[in-house]
């Protein structure tokens, strides 16, 4: 049995990376190739089985028939879907479109739920029972498909965002209402009753989000326990998604779904700041494989179940297919375009258009969520056999007919209504931004045309094919008229924003703490929103919000004030210290990026308001740290040299991997510098009482470690020093060189101004 195992997931894996190479030659989208190869292999399968029995009852039998229970399935490919479909989600940003993702994520879900039930029963093709379960099985959307088409033509940023929240969240809702469903209709007395349902369903969905929530937390917590070792983190996160989903579905008898995709989000929203910026997106790249492999897996095996599911079928089955795509898309059309709109009247979201409310309400393919819980469901014994060939069949049809027909033309019609061009603001911002990379192309191309003696006329007809190939303007381009003053300032702002948003995670792993890096990754999200709203005020505004008194330093205060208690005040004080350095550090770098890349894009006249406004902000926290400084006096010292130590422990270690990477230095060398580093650095993170300059040894063991490093130090490594004297002094010297924002800021620009080889 093992054997036979392996074989199909060795044969199965050999079909996906076939079909992903096809899918990327051919411009087809992979779930319809999939579903093509998969009808394919069961109809194979289904005639080779009296044509060779025993290869058959080996190999075929074990896909077609395998020995799993029906919830199975759903064990073992849901959770890695979930949990990856939640950590590559931008929570922060998904928040701002929050109301119409739970529209179509839940409310949508409850209505096609109803709409397909009463079509059924009115038609008289079933019982509203079987109608209702088979409503709630083709609910669930399948983002796979429709994301895929939506990257090819460049689908605009917030219809992509507004799919793929639905798609996360909605299978959660299906699966308990399907769930709720079956154990009505095998007759458990606690689901016959509607209030009984709808309150099993809000316990389930309510409890699986705590539980999940829950986890997550628990999970970024663990995250910085482990020392920055990026494998240690990547095993942590493969033993979340599965006991998750089976302690709440089995033991706390919650949604597991809700729970993987609870906690899910929660690390999305989390993980940046708990991990460095090379492992976060190391996990996320792993976890991104897994769930490829895993959907298309899946979605192999349910399609290869095809055709011996509707080799059952009958022609009144085709009836009931097409009341079923009428049914589903009449319900998916009364919620986009009746349901929607009240959001924004109510002012709960921003307008959806009448373009993207047609894209989502024609883009909901269905896909492997509905096959693998029609797949479940064929082989649940519990339930009649009518129902389980009912809705099996009829779900799997509905599968082929939206991935055939909806899939297919899903593209054509975004091109139709125009989705896939870019705003005239963006257009602008692209032929800019082509011409300056043209601009730098051609004399990188000239220069090493020059190295490798090529003759100038070659370079100059590579330069012209090149700026063909991106389709630059011959016509006279006046950038300033195309894009209002206020439009390039509002791009310039919320681009810096992002930009400090990126470079925040930089200072974590000790240096700064855990909840400062928190409080300034969520400012940076207002920071956008508000740019976007309101423009320069708007950014200004929400700048100045972490500057605020949080209620813990008011309470911090009033205790140091009235009963002298220190320390919590202290802390808090050495926590908004940490804030304002980091954020001064950061606001230097913004500095240097708006004159490299913004000045270019830009203008000149906009980069030096953008640079005014980042002066502002860096005076305001010159203001803050000198209000510090005046309540801590000479003890502030303290604080700056434990950050400055942080940071040059931490370009010390990067410095030495490049080393080793090089090849400049051995394996032997490189592991006894670090060896040396990590301990400094266990010894320097520790923070000391803000109120007390820290104590002869703590300060001594911290440099004696640091010593070390020279060459003469007495715990330097012996064979290494014979091996390569000058390597640890090299460290050393990066250690030391390395130690302010302003000399990496000179050290950049240096880096800038020197010319390629």
């Amino acid at each position: 049995m093992v054997i036979h195992a392996l074989l199909l997931s060795g044969f199965l894996l050999a079909s996906i990376a076939l079909v992903q190479a096809v899918s990327l030659r051919g411009s087809i989208s992979e779930s319809v190739l999939l579903a093509a190869w998969g009808f394919t292999l069961g109809g194979i399968y289904l005639v080779s089985g009296e044509a060779w029995p025993t290869l058959a009852a080996n190999f075929v039998m074990p896909a077609l028939a395998p020995r799993l229970p029906p919830e199975a399935y759903l064990w073992i490919f849901l959770p890695p879907l979930l949990f990856q479909a939640a950590l590559s989600v931008n929570v922060r940003e998904m928040l701002g479109d929050a109301a119409p993702i739970l529209l179509l994520a839940v409310v949508a879900v409850f209505v096609t739920t109803g709409v397909v039930g009463g079509a059924i029963r009115l038609t008289g093709l079933g019982p509203l029972a079987d109608g209702l379960l088979l409503g709630a099985m083709i609910a669930t959307t399948d983002p796979s498909a429709v994301l895929a088409v939506f990257r090819e033509v460049g689908a605009p940023e917030r219809l992509v965002r507004l799919v793929e929240g639905e798609s996360l969240l909605n299978d959660a809702a299906a699966i308990a209402i399907a769930g709720v469903l079956i154990a009505a209709i095998t007759g458990d007395a606690a689901h016959v009753s509607a209030t009984a349902a709808l309150r099993s369903l809000g316990i389930a969905l309510g409890g699986g989000l705590l539980v999940g929530a829950l986890a997550g937390r628990a999970f970024a917590w663990l995250l910085p326990a482990l020392g920055g070792e990026g494998k240690a983190e990547i095993s942590l996160s493969f033993a979340l998604p599965y006991p998750l989903y089976l302690l709440a579905d089995q033991t706390l008898h919650v949604s597991g779904v809700v729970a993987v995709v609870a906690a899910g989000l929660v690390i999305s929203g989390l993980g940046s700041t708990r991990l460095s910026p090379v492992n976060w997106k190391h996990l996320q790249l792993i976890w991104e494989q897994i769930a490829a492999m895993a959907g298309a897996a899946i979605f192999l095996l349910a399609a290869m179940q095809i055709p011996a599911t509707l080799r059952h079928a009958q022609w009144l089955d085709l009836v009931a297919l097409a009341v079923l795509v009428v049914a589903a898309f009449a319900a998916r059309v009364v919620v986009v375009f009746g349901m929607l709109p009240l959001l924004s009247r109510l002012r709960l979201t921003e307008p959806v258009s009448a373009a993207y409310k047609l894209v989502i309400a024609w883009g909901g393919l269905r896909g492997a969520v509905t096959l693998v819980l029609a797949l479940g469901l064929a082989q649940d014994t519990a339930l009649p056999d009518a129902t389980r060939r009912f809705v099996a069949i009829l779900a799997t049809g509905f599968v082929l007919v939206s991935l055939i027909v909806n899939g297919t033309s899903l593209k054509l019609l975004i091109r139709r209504l125009r989705l896939d061009l870019l705003s005239p603001q963006e257009q602008a911002l692209q032929q800019k931004a082509v011409q300056l990379s043209s601009i730098g192309v051609s004399e990188r191309v000239h220069m090493a045309a020059r190295t490798f003696h090529i003759p100038d006329t070659i370079a100059d007809e590579a330069c012209h094919t090149f700026r063909r190939s991106v389709d630059i303007s011959a016509t006279a381009f006046d950038f300033e008229a195309a894009l209002s003053d206020r439009e390039r300032l509002v791009i310039g702002l919320v681009t810096l924003a992002a930009k400090e948003r990126d470079l925040i995670p930089q200072y974590g792993s000790g240096i700064i703490t855990i909840r400062n890096l928190d409080a300034m990754m969520r400012n940076t999200d207002a920071m956008i929103e508000e740019a976007r709203a309101g423009g320069r005020l708007g950014y200004q505004r929400a700048a100045a919000k972490i500057l605020a008194d949080t209620l813990e330093m008011r309470v911090a205060r009033w205790l140091y004030r009235w009963l002298r208690v220190r320390q919590p005040y202290g802390d808090a004080l050495a926590d908004r210290f940490e804030l304002l350095m980091c954020r001064r550090v950061v606001l230097h770098q913004l500095i240097v990026f708006n004159d490299r890349s913004l000045t270019p894009l830009l203008g000149e006249r906009l980069a030096a308001l953008l640079k005014t406004i980042l002066k502002a902000r860096i005076a305001t926290a010159e203001h803050g740290l000198a209000d510090v400084r005046r309540c801590f006096g000479h003890a502030s010292n303290v604080l700056e040299r434990r950050m400055l130590l942080l940071y040059a422990l931490r370009e010390g270690r990067e410095r030495v991997q490049a080393m080793y990477e090089d090849r400049s230095i051995s394996k032997e060398i490189y592991d006894s510098i670090r060896r040396e580093l990590d301990t400094a650095w266990k010894l320097a993170v520790p923070r000391a009482h803000p109120d007390l300059v820290p104590g002869e040894t703590h300060a001594k063991a911290i440099h004696t470690r640091i010593d070390a490093l020279s060459p003469g130090g007495a715990e330097a490594d012996a064979g290494a020093k014979r091996a390569a004297p000058a390597a640890p002094t090299a460290a050393t010297a990066s250690v030391v060189a390395h130690t302010g924002p302003a000399a990496q800021m000179d050290a950049a620009e240096e880096e800038e101004r020197r010319p390629s080889p």
